[in-house]
């Protein structure tokens, strides 16, 4: 055994099992990534019991090699569905057919050319089937196979004659495609996404630069250290960016509504603040809406708590119909729901606004297969018009609202009103 692969297995050991955890808090599309690295430990498990001379040498260098293609596969495939899924097991299998059939041939001895010519061609599968189903058109599937036909038309000429250095560009092919399709599929590119994307190009590009090196200084191989920096480079990305995941869902979690996913009390507020603000700054109106579903207790009572929730969740979506980009809804509390609109010109344009919305409210909304009626009140206030501080504002348009409701319901009213 090569005592020299030790500190890698242990660190790669550490890496899966300490951050098992945190994976299962951030969802299940990162597990791919973890599968991955599950495959590049089996390689240097491989490639420590790899002794020079004999069958054990050959099956533990192919097993090494095919961990590694294994683990580019699936980080192929994990940055191409972000943030959604896009492709399928069809097109996995289409990349791992002549991935790790090309790479197994490269140990059958005696050499067969016309097998390698064959495999390369295999390649071209990805292309196909994009030519040939339109559904599956995607981007991440459309830059696969570009990069796979683009692959085989290239090697096509030495496939025969340099298998290794066919499989070598195989990885490459791989790596810089996950990398392409991991910055492209990111929400954002934070320093963890930046971090893993350099590694992994670096790792790709690592083979190539590699080749030339031995082709230029036969029998003195690169430091091995320096050549595998790239990989350690993709595992501090992974986990910077896990972190900044976990991170901002939990933020997210803690300043939005978990039903509807709208802003909660605490971001409104903060909302407020600020907008208001910029108010004073600008010179420019604001108005509060505070909204309240009309009889929501008897319906919660008639249909049950999950036809309420249904309810909150529809309303929610017809609400922000009619917010724009700076405008904010919130919910802030059972069935009230909280709007700052910025901008407003005068009380006819506010008064067309609150009537648009309490229009699409009322609109029935189905429940488990039954109509069920909604109504709104709806109470605004101005500012700097009815108050000029925040808990002023809030205030006067939650009495509006209790004005609308207390005249019967499915109204608006305005701050002063009688």
């Amino acid at each position: 055994m090569d005592l020299e692969y030790l500190p890698d297995i242990f660190s790669l050991a550490v890496f899966i099992v300490g951050f098992r955890p945190l994976v299962r808090r951030v969802g299940a599309h990162v597990n791919l990534w973890f599968v991955g690295w599950g495959f590049i430990l089996i390689h240097f498990i491989a490639l420590s019991f790899a002794v020079p001379g004999g069958w054990f040498h050959t099956a533990t260098s192919l097993t090494a090699l095919w961990a590694t293609q294994a683990c580019a596969l699936c980080f192929v495939v994990a940055a191409a569905n972000m943030p959604t899924p896009h492709v399928g097991p069809l097109l996995t299998v289409e990349l791992a057919v002549p991935v790790l059939f090309q790479s197994g041939l490269v140990f059958v001895q005696p050499p067969r050319p016309d097998l390698q010519f064959i495999a390369v061609g295999l390649f071209l599968l990805p292309a196909l089937h994009v030519l040939l189903v339109k559904k599956d058109r995607s981007r991440s599937m459309i830059v696969l196979s570009l990069a796979c036909g683009m692959f085989a038309l290239i090697v096509l000429p030495i496939a025969r004659t340099r298998p290794l250095v066919v499989a070598d560009g195989t990885l490459a092919l791989l790596f810089l495609t996950s990398a392409y399709l991991y910055a492209a599929g990111s929400v954002r590119l934070s320093r963890g996404v930046l971090a893993a994307v350099a590694g992994l190009v670096g790792w790709g590009l690592s083979y190539p630069i590699v080749d030339v090196w031995l082709r230029l200084h036969p029998g003195h191989p690169p430091d091995r250290s320096l050549v595998e920096l790239p990989q350690y480079l993709v595992v501090a990305g992974i986990i910077l960016s896990l972190l900044e995941e976990h991170v901002l869902r939990t933020e997210r979690m803690a300043m939005h509504d978990p039903l509807t996913d709208l802003p909660n009390r605490r971001l409104f507020e903060e909302r407020l603040v600020s907008t208001m603000a910029d108010a004073r700054a600008a010179g420019t109106t604001i108005a509060c809406l505070v909204i309240d579903v009309d009889n929501f207790k008897t319906i919660n009572d008639t249909l049950g708590h999950s036809a309420g929730d249904q309810l909150l969740r529809a309303l929610a979506v017809r609400l922000s119909w009619h917010m724009s980009p700076r405008d904010i809804l919130a919910r802030t509390g059972g069935d009230e729901f909280t709007a700052l609109l910025a901008g407003v010109n005068d009380e006819n344009h506010l008064r067309f606004i609150a009537s648009a919305m309490m229009s699409a409210a009322s609109v029935p909304i189905s429940i488990d297969g039954q109509a069920v009626d909604v109504r709104i009140s709806v109470g605004i206030a101005f500012s700097p018009d009815h108050a000029d501080d925040i808990e002023s504002l809030r205030r006067l348009a939650d009495e509006a609202m209790y004005s609308a409701k207390r005249r019967g319901g499915s109204l608006l009213a305005f701050a002063g009103e009688d």
